[in-house]
């Protein structure tokens, strides 16, 4: 384990370094040490990320490249920064003594809780796609993946050795799951999701292989739990700030998700950060050039990273409205809407470019999803649309509507906080009973039905926050609006309301209820996590003699709530020992196989184990998915010419599997092997608890005509 550590502390202090010294050239000042740590940290993050997701974009990443970029970067901006790095570290010493206790000890707590990943390497889902994907990036050098094998397979072949997708989707087949094969003939595939996670843990298997690459996931939980710390205390101050941070840090969907090796800690990280930096902003702080180039890059980023947060467009189109309405003209506006507005159109020429199938999938279900629930909110907002229009042409119109609003600021601002109150009360209890007859519906990952159960959606949330946690997250809410709704505080407010609304209103169902619920990670819990924090420290500063200490039994009784509900996320790892088990196999077999499996189940063995033996080992993998569909010849030729290159062809197969589609006597039985593990259960109905063992018996045999048999 030391190793991969001083892997990551490698990648850490490479960003840092070349952040830090990005902004002392820039002449930033800095009176918080903390803040630029941070700050310097996330420039280099942002930079580098950035620099290698164009270069794995054009095939050309290379970690050395990538070293040689940053090398070049340190050199020229330390060159310009000289002089300065002496007086702004002296910075650092204006961090409080006990803030600094307090984040060291917390630091171990995360190690302890964030950094046990679960060994996720098997493909049929989006966790072992991510994994494989970063790998392969690190080994070919680009996203898109050049197969020689199956460009050389007979079209012929492609029903019966690849899956067959529905005319709805945007590519004919797929290879293995998130691994499209977009024509016929098949010269290239495309793998699934936006791509900038999947560059990062490219970085990390190229520092130090698998155990490295699951690590970043983690990395980024610390980081992202850090972006809410410096959120919180930026405006209430370091105590509750340290509240926020050990709430968020102990509930269960952050220490579970710290652990799963896809997107959301990314994006937790990405989205606070600019919450972060567009406070600071926002609040006057100096320079504000930096700032809104900070918070633009940050939120941009996120578009790089998830399809689904394009809503937060929303954000510069409120900013532009704001600053033509109050008469602001800064200069360093444009430092927020440059960043912000490029990185979104990088977003999607790499969708249409590099991610096709899962872009045009995305967009033909987010057509549907808006055209079967949001109609009415449609034409709500087009009428506000409309109606900001029109106050905009009539200025005159505008300042009566906001003297008049402004007058009653105070009755208003309790309307909207008494609404979230109601509507949550609503979601919590009676909800769950009026929605009680389940319908079903097409989930558009899968092409199955699952039950809708929006219904249940505040009370699931609570099986992973406790109900009093739920309770005390939105009474914190309700109050933050009252009392702390302004400029530097909008977009916390907005962005943390607005998904949180919309994601316990309706939320895309999975067969697995704790994947489901991820959700919620980027924003909602921590805003939650926020909203408990901020009333529990408010009680404890504002109420008066003993009674104050009723603030601190308070955030006992959160905390307890919240480790309470933890329970059973944190003792386990899923999958665990998976990663030594699938090297052993792969040890049986000769470099650069060609692997049929015979599973005949939709998402079967094949597609298990048979995307980490491609991706992680470089083996090349098929399986027989329609034996109907089998043109015997071609198949036979194929296992001919493979062996004519000298590379050994397998047949694994399980027992209920189809059978081998040629002779008995072509094959070579080389013996039985068997995977086993263990994983959190997946259910729909309740909280999962229980844990399912796992089994994978298969046999292996060495298929075709053999040396000495041809003649």
């Amino acid at each position: 384990m030391m190793y991969p550590l001083i892997a990551l502390a490698i990648l850490l202090i490479g960003a840092l370094v070349a952040g830090g010294l990005f902004l002392l050239a820039q002449g930033v000042t800095w009176s918080d040490g903390l803040e630029f740590l941070f700050a310097s940290l996330s420039v280099g993050i942002l930079a580098l990320g950035w620099v290698a997701f164009v270069l794995a974009e054009f095939g050309m990443f290379s970690l050395s490249l990538l070293g040689g970029i940053w090398l070049a970067w340190t050199v020229g901006f330390g060159w310009l920064a000289r002089g300065r790095l002496r007086q702004e570290l002296l910075a650092l010493r204006n961090v409080r003594r006990e803030e600094t206790i307090g984040l060291a000890l917390w630091v171990i707590m995360a190690g302890l809780l964030f950094f046990r990943p679960h060994e996720f390497i098997v493909g049929g889902a989006d966790a072992g796609v991510y994994v494989n994907l970063g790998a392969s990036i690190a080994r070919t050098g680009g996203i898109l993946i050049h197969d020689p094998t199956l460009a050389s397979l007979n079209p012929a072949l492609y029903p019966a050795l690849l899956r067959p997708l529905p005319a709805s989707e945007a590519v004919p087949y797929y290879v293995l799951p998130g691994f499209y094969v977009p024509g016929v003939p098949a010269t290239k595939i495309i793998p699934q999701f936006y791509h900038l996670h999947p560059v990062w843990q490219a970085i990390g298997y190229a520092l130090g292989g698998l155990e490295v690459e699951l690590l970043v996931t983690p990395l980024w939980a610390l980081l992202g739990c850090l972006a809410v710390y410096l959120t919180v205390r930026q405006l209430w101050g370091w105590k509750a700030a340290l509240l926020a941070l050990v709430g968020l840090s102990v509930t269960a969907l952050q220490v579970w998700f710290a652990r799963y090796p896809t997107s959301e800690m990314l994006t937790q990280y990405l989205f606070w950060t600019g919450v972060w930096a567009f406070t600071a902003w926002s609040g006057q702080r100096q320079p504000r050039g930096m700032w809104a180039a900070l918070a633009g890059t940050a939120l941009g980023q996120v578009f790089l990273t998830r399809i689904d947060m394009y809503f937060l467009l929303a954000v510069p189109l409120l900013v532009a409205l704001w600053l033509r309405w109050s008469g602001e003209r800064h200069r360093e506006t444009w430092w927020f809407f440059v960043p912000l507005g490029l990185l979104t159109i990088h977003s999607l020429i790499h969708g249409v470019w590099l991610s096709r199938p899962y872009f045009y999938n995305l967009v033909r279900y987010g057509r549907w999803f808006v055209g079967y629930y949001l109609t009415i909110p449609v034409i709500l907002l087009g009428v506000g649309v409309g109606l900001l229009i029109a106050l905009d042409v009539r200025p005159g119109w505008r300042r009566r509507l906001v003297n008049w609003i402004m007058a009653r600021r105070s009755l208003w601002l309790k309307g909207i906080a008494a609404l979230i109150g109601v509507l949550a009360v609503y979601a919590y209890f009676f909800r769950p009973r009026l929605g009680q007859v389940i319908t079903y519906a097409y989930w558009y990952g899968g092409g199955h039905q699952v039950p809708l159960l929006d219904h249940e959606n505040m009370v699931r949330l609570g099986w992973y926050l406790s109900p009093l946690g739920i309770v005390i997250s939105v009474c914190g809410i309700c109050w933050m609006i009252i009392r702390e709704t302004r400029r530097r505080t909008a977009f916390l407010l907005g962005a943390g309301i607005f998904f949180s609304l919309f994601y316990l209103w309706r939320i895309q169902n999975n067969q697995h209820q704790i994947y489901t619920m991820r959700r919620y990670v980027p924003v909602v819990v921590p805003f939650f996590t926020i909203g408990g924090a901020y009333i529990v420290n408010w009680l404890h500063e504002n109420v008066k003699g003993k009674s104050r200490w009723f603030g601190v039994g308070l955030a006992l009784i959160w905390l307890l709530g919240l480790l309470a509900s933890a329970r059973g996320f944190v003792s386990q790892v899923d999958y665990e020992g998976l990663i030594t088990q699938v090297a052993r196999l792969n040890t049986v077999l000769e470099p650069h196989s060609v692997l049929i499996f015979n599973d005949s189940a939709p998402v079967g063995l094949g597609d298990f184990m048979g995307t980490p033996l491609r991706f992680l080992y470089g083996h090349d993998v098929f399986t027989l998915r329609d034996p109907e569909a089998l043109s015997r010849a071609h198949f036979e030729q194929a296992i001919h010419r493979w062996r004519a290159e000298g590379r050994e062809v397998y047949w694994i197969a399980v027992p209920e599997g189809y059978r081998w589609p040629g002779d008995e006597s072509d094959l070579a039985f080389l013996g039985g092997h068997r995977l086993t593990s263990t994983v959190l259960e997946g259910t729909y109905e309740h909280k999962p608890q229980a844990l399912i063992n796992l089994v994978w018996e298969m046999s292996l045999s060495s298929a075709g005509i053999h040396p000495g048999e041809e003649e």
